[in-house]
């Protein structure tokens, strides 16, 4: 009876670690978008408005939500706080401090960064090109995050209990 229960609690165990991957796997994709909303919201406020990089952060991170938010209001802080000092390097600082907690994976965020280094510097024009040459390659992410979400979620639960059905008989 002892070992009945165990064997239960592996394969539920193993099978809630598959819900949790799928279910990260969806919070990435929501990630993704707020990205791609963030980005449409700082070119509108570079382009139209003719905001400073940091000004136009801080208008952004109104309409947006955590931890995007908190991760451009500290951004904005830090480049006006700190004349002297490289945007780029301030903007990965900070995108390793607020969005390492996130469920975006590491060529996600390291893209990010990487738009981070080209952004600073700029002007208008070329901050424009950059943030839409960032978009086109976001929404092809995003796209192939919704192509592959549905197979992938259901492979991450299946594989799950498979394993805990697996551990379990090894146990038994």
């Amino acid at each position: 009876m002892l070992k009945a229960v165990g064997a239960l609690l592996v394969v539920l165990s193993c099978g809630a670690m598959g819900y949790g991957k799928s279910l990260s796997y969806t919070k990435r994709q929501r990630e993704l978008e707020e990205i791609q909303k963030m980005l449409y919201f700082l070119l509108g406020e570079i382009t139209y408005r003719r905001e400073a990089l940091p000004e136009a952060m801080v208008r952004v991170a109104d309409k947006i939500r955590p931890p995007l938010s908190d991760f451009l209001r500290e951004v904005s802080r830090a480049a006006k706080e700190y004349q002297g000092e490289r945007f780029s390097k301030i903007f990965s600082q900070k995108a390793e401090k607020y969005l390492k907690e996130t469920s975006l994976m590491k060529t996600d965020l390291e893209e990010f960064i990487r738009l981070g280094e080209d952004l600073g510097y700029m002007d208008i024009t070329m901050q424009e090109n950059t943030i839409n040459l960032y978009l086109e390659e976001l929404k092809g992410e995003i796209l192939k995050t919704e192509k592959e979400g549905p197979a992938r979620k259901k492979m991450y639960q299946a594989l799950g209990l498979m394993a805990g059905m697996f551990l379990a008989i090894m146990l038994v």
